[in-house]
């Protein structure tokens, strides 16, 4: 897509992770989730141990290269009128929440770069000087991811995503099957639907139902078309069934930027069955959850008025109990 084409971030050029947005003035005091990915080439910050299943068992070790993050973000923080309530520095990367509380003169983007070449900084001269190169290596990949938290429920799950890294990391490693399993999802009590996939999307700190309308004029179908974009472009997970063109618009647009959707299937899944082509690619990723009836059946749905539906009633449910905080029922078939 041409950048003429976007009204929301700056080179929208795959992949995506490090664009800003332009709706946003990044000096002003906003409450933010940073990402920033480890150099590829160095070893990793941390690691963690323990038992996923006991929080209070997860241990968080860090690396020479990590001990100088932690360093160079105790002395970044009294430089700019900024609240760090969390940080996680992770093997391959670090989550910041910062709350920006006045305003940045340069803007968010040279503080963080500040913060980057700090780190790199610090660890560089803690080196022996037989074993310091001459030219200063950055610890990090170029640029950072950040997500904007509008309100006061965002800003709580960013913070709350922020603090679960370290569980979520040692489940995909002690259970690599995690994501090749088949899982049950109970909502409202009673109803019961199968899950494939990366059910770690379900606990991601906003979820947005895609739908459009057959009464959407086109004007209300460019807005609706526009909002899901920008949410999608802040690090919200879309979850629909895709069904109307609009919607497999949104979806097509995640899939070839590199983000992550929840897709409600129209059917429920053969005992032995696999997503296929790009699905399959996608769920070997770690972005897309399938969900679907927990019956299976070979026969066709119509796909009526009605059927589609319910299917985007189930979307709207899901996401609204996951944005309010409400736990899903969720265990293995």
């Amino acid at each position: 897509m041409p950048p003429s084409d976007n009204p929301f971030y700056r080179e929208p050029l795959h992949p995506n992770f490090n664009r800003r947005a332009l709706h946003h003035d990044y000096r002003l005091p906003a409450k933010y989730m940073l990402t920033i990915l480890k150099n590829p080439d160095l070893p990793p910050f941390s690691q963690i141990i323990g038992d996923p299943k006991s929080i209070a068992d997860i241990q968080i070790l860090l690396s020479p290269l990590g001990e100088a993050i932690q360093k160079a973000i105790e002395e970044w923080i009294p430089l700019y009128p900024i609240y760090v309530p969390t940080h996680i520095i992770m093997p391959d990367h670090i989550h910041i929440c910062v709350d920006v509380i006045a305003t940045l003169d340069k803007g968010l983007s040279r503080a963080v770069s500040r913060l980057m070449g700090k780190c790199s900084s610090i660890y560089h001269h803690s080196l022996p000087d037989r074993l310091r190169p001459e030219k200063m290596t950055s610890l990090f990949t170029t640029g950072f991811n950040d997500k904007i938290a509008y309100t006061e429920e965002r800003w709580k799950r960013e913070k709350n995503y922020t603090n679960d890294n370290p569980r979520r990391y040692l489940i995909k490693k002690h259970y690599p099957d995690y994501l090749r399993k088949r899982w049950l999802l109970t909502v409202s009590g009673d109803r019961q639907f199968v899950m494939m996939g990366n059910i770690f999307l379900l606990k991601m700190p906003h979820l947005f139902r895609v739908k459009t309308s057959r009464h959407y004029t086109a004007r209300e179908a460019i807005a609706a078309m526009e909002q899901w974009k920008r949410e999608l472009f802040n690090g919200g997970i879309p979850i629909s069934p895709f069904i109307h063109p609009h919607e497999k618009e949104l979806k097509n647009r995640a899939i070839q930027e590199g983000y992550s959707f929840i897709r409600i299937c129209t059917h429920g899944f053969a005992e032995r069955a696999a997503p296929t082509g790009i699905e399959f690619e996608l769920m070997s990723e770690g972005r897309l959850l399938l969900i679907g009836q927990p019956e299976y059946s070979t026969r066709k749905e119509d796909l009526r008025y009605s059927f589609a539906q319910n299917l985007n009633d189930l979307a709207k449910e899901i996401a609204d109990t996951g944005n309010r905080g409400v736990a899903l029922t969720i265990r293995p078939v």
